[in-house]
């Protein structure tokens, strides 16, 4: 077996801080070992070397509507006037518009560090085709961006509580529990096909607004054992009107009727009371937090350092990829608890720097999440990294977790150098190799979107 070894100056480990040390990774492009020393014939990599961090949530297709959206149609927009906005414009896409969107979103995620994602899909008949085709897509788009992807294929039956009727921006998100089941099994067939070392598949119901509760014991039994995400108590309005319906709370609700374990993952959970988040921790769930979306919607806080002290698992989300890096989520992650909290620092232990934990925490925890072999770099798992860029003013001479500190806190065009994912290299010099062919296109997109083509 031919093995490609990278000569790291200095390295995140799982262990912590590591210098002077050689990763070797195999053909499939998974960590084989790590040594010590420059071995010879290896690549050298000349900046501080860094796990890819692990998006847990992303809804690729509102990339489209990035910035957007900042027009005062009314003192009262919320998130649900901005979903009409999102509704509105993917329904303009087309099937090609669609893939050409999603694999320049998908690239310019790996230039902001992101070396998986997870895909919670859900525009299943976009373009009049079926949802296994959008589906492949999506596919398609992510690995042309190199990057690894976890298909989170959505079932949406429902526009609110008690099964409503979807509405007419909603019709092409419809998905029968048979399509559903026959969208994932075919994910299934092609993850064990060569994609198998970079797609991973689970599912999705969509929120208890789209799905009820009481229908998810089926889903379950029909679709295996794969990762299992749920949007939950985003808004306040979905928690009232989830009172109104059933008497309790979403997550209150969806402990009711499933059993609710450490594959499933929570995303924002942002208005749990302190029993739900709670009853979360002990059953082990991940709870994926989208911070740039959440500011941009004025969803509100979860309690995060509450969680995490509880021994919850906390992951990061790019969600409506409105920002489309790392770093920034990270750092929103941290600031955001410091607003809720009145404090500094406060999701670092004691003598521990705090980008180099946080970053460690949540790449771990969203790898997890996504069943992926990521999140570390450690013998068995896949070579996704980022190389920063050690000549960066603000990084130049630092001693690398001041580097990370910086990367993340202070975060800078240009910080980011080399992203690779299984061991290849698909971005350089901050740029994707990929990304020059499929701008103009992208602009088109918009530039129709906003009447100006």
């Amino acid at each position: 077996m031919n093995k490609t070894e990278f000569y790291c100056p200095h390295a995140l480990l799982p262990q912590g801080w590591r210098s002077d040390i050689t990763l070797s990774v195999d053909d499939s492009g998974m960590v084989a070992d790590i040594r010590p020393g420059c071995q010879q014939g290896s690549q050298a990599l000349s900046g501080v070397v860094i796990p890819g961090m692990v998006n847990v949530h992303s809804h690729i297709h509102q990339r489209l509507i990035a910035g957007l959206t900042g027009f005062v149609a009314s003192r009262k927009d919320s998130f649900w006037s901005w979903r009409e906005r999102m509704y509105q414009a993917v329904s303009t896409l087309d099937a090609d518009g669609f893939e050409k969107l999603s694999a320049l979103a998908f690239m310019e995620l790996v230039e902001g560090g992101y070396t998986t994602t997870g895909e919670f899909h859900y525009p299943h008949r976009l373009g009049g085709l079926a949802p296994h085709d959008t589906a492949d897509l999506v596919v398609d788009a992510a690995l042309q961006a190199g990057s690894a992807i976890t298909m989170l294929p959505v079932w949406y039956r429902h526009a609110g509580f008690g099964r409503q009727p979807l509405g007419e921006h909603q019709q092409m998100f419809d998905l029968s529990l048979d399509e559903l089941v026959d969208v994932v099994s075919r994910l299934e067939n092609r993850k064990k096909s060569s994609d198998g070392n970079l797609l991973g598949v689970g599912v999705a119901p969509h929120s208890l607004r789209a799905v009820d509760a009481r229908d998810l014991p089926e889903m379950l039994s029909a679709v295996g054992q794969g990762p299992v995400h749920i949007h939950i108590s985003e808004q306040p309005a979905e928690v009232e009107a989830c009172l109104q319906a059933h008497d309790r709370r979403p997550i209150e609700w969806l402990l009711d009727n499933v059993d609710v374990d450490r594959r499933w993952c929570l995303i924002h959970a942002t208005h749990a009371s302190k029993a739900e988040w709670q009853a979360l921790a002990e059953r082990d769930v991940v709870v994926g937090i989208c911070p740039t979306t959440e500011a941009d919607l004025g969803d509100g806080l979860f309690p995060v350092e509450e969680y995490m002290n509880a021994g919850g698992r906390i992951a990061v989300g790019s969600d409506s990829n409105l920002a489309v890096s790392a770093a920034e989520e990270v750092r929103l992650l941290e600031w955001g608890q410091r607003l809720r909290l009145n404090r500094r620092n406060v999701l670092g232990k004691e003598g521990e720097y705090l980008a180099t934990g946080l970053w460690q925490h949540t790449a771990l925890c969203g790898a997890a999440a996504l069943d992926q072999p990521a999140g570390e770099l450690a013998v068995g798992k896949r070579a996704d990294f980022v190389v920063l860029n050690d000549s960066h003013h603000l990084l130049n001479r630092l001693p690398p977790a001041e580097q990370l500190d910086s990367f993340v806190f202070a975060h800078a065009p240009g910080m980011i150098d080399q992203v690779y994912v299984a061991g290849r290299q698909q971005v350089e010099n901050g740029r994707h190799h990929g990304r020059e062919a499929l701008q103009a296109q992208v602009a088109g997109l918009r530039a129709r979107l906003v009447g100006n083509s």
